[in-house]
């Protein structure tokens, strides 16, 4: 019994001083507040807190506030660990020096500057005189009253708030507007889009380029086969009619321009076939690539295998 009337005196002392405080802190900074001057109090009034004696000790109960000076220990400290500036709260409070008492069954202050014995009652638990009732009449069932401090209150607020938003949050999770379209598969490109696709320059470049070194490569390849074949034709020749002056002792007037013809064809026909450039060679063979397949071959350049083996002893 003692703890709970100290507790329900100390909630009602603390609500009378933070209900100013709504109209310039966030709800979060007065509930903090709230909470640690209600443990300030009740650790402090507790030595003195008779409830059968409620002026014994009342003095050990008075808090003495004021706009010129800093507030008694239990109040400061829970200035600091809200956060709350003490100046702006007693300015909010009046900015007049008063004494708030907080004793068994009643909180209230008294205003400097006015008659000592003149208090004014915050708040009170004593019953209202009984009256008397006639014969027969029923007793009228007690009224209950909901006694919540500003804090209780407020915590049912941000309680009831934060369900609303916990609900907002599963509805948009269970059925949300933002999802994008989905496929079901990967867009194929047909085959007329890849014949129109338009070469690169740096192809068309580089196919020009190999042609012409084709080309210069086969022009230098048959002028020296023309070149060979008309020198040998020519020695060939003259080896020929050098030899059947020597057989004839009259003198032979052969031109060259005659036989040379005759021995070069011979020459084309006994030579060797005409063999083609690695280049060429590639060119025709036209390696036939089966797009279709989509796996990747692992080949010996690509692959690297360690075999190990071990030597037997006997």
């Amino acid at each position: 019994a003692t703890s709970s009337s100290l507790t329900i005196a100390v909630a009602h002392a603390v609500s009378f001083l933070t209900r100013p405080l709504i109209l310039a802190y966030p709800a979060t900074s007065i509930i903090r507040l709230q909470l640690v001057l209600e443990a300030n109090l009740i650790a402090a009034f507790a030595p003195s807190w008779v409830p059968a004696q409620p002026l014994r000790g009342s003095g050990r109960r008075c808090l003495s506030l004021a706009p010129t000076c800093l507030p008694p220990r239990p109040v400061y400290n829970a200035c600091v660990a809200a956060a709350v500036q003490w100046f702006d709260w007693i300015a909010l409070l009046g900015a007049a020096e008063f004494d708030l008492f907080v004793d068994p069954g009643c909180v209230s202050i008294r205003v400097a500057g006015q008659s000592p014995s003149q208090l004014i009652t915050i708040w009170s638990d004593e019953l209202p005189s009984p009256t008397a009732f006639a014969p027969f009449s029923p007793v009228p069932a007690p009224t209950v009253v909901d006694k919540k401090t500003l804090a209780q209150q407020l915590l049912e607020q941000d309680t009831e708030e934060d369900d609303n938003i916990f609900t907002m949050i599963a509805d948009e999770v269970a059925a949300p507007t933002w999802m994008t379209p989905i496929l079901d598969q990967f867009p194929v490109p047909s085959a007329s889009s890849m014949l129109e696709r338009s070469a690169s320059p740096l192809s068309t470049f580089s196919s020009s380029s190999d042609s012409e070194a084709e080309s210069l490569d086969g022009s230098l390849f048959h002028s020296r086969c023309s070149s060979r074949s008309s020198n040998s034709s020519l020695s060939t020749a003259a080896t020929s009619v050098s030899a059947f002056s020597s057989k004839n002792s009259s003198p032979v007037s052969t031109s060259p321009s005659s036989s040379l013809p005759a021995t070069a064809s011979k020459l084309n026909a006994d030579a060797p076939p005409f063999k083609q450039s690695r280049r060429e060679r590639a060119r025709q063979a036209r390696v036939y690539v089966d797009t279709t397949k989509k796996e990747v071959t692992p080949y010996d350049g690509g692959k690297t295998t360690v075999l190990t083996g071990g030597v037997m002893l006997g």
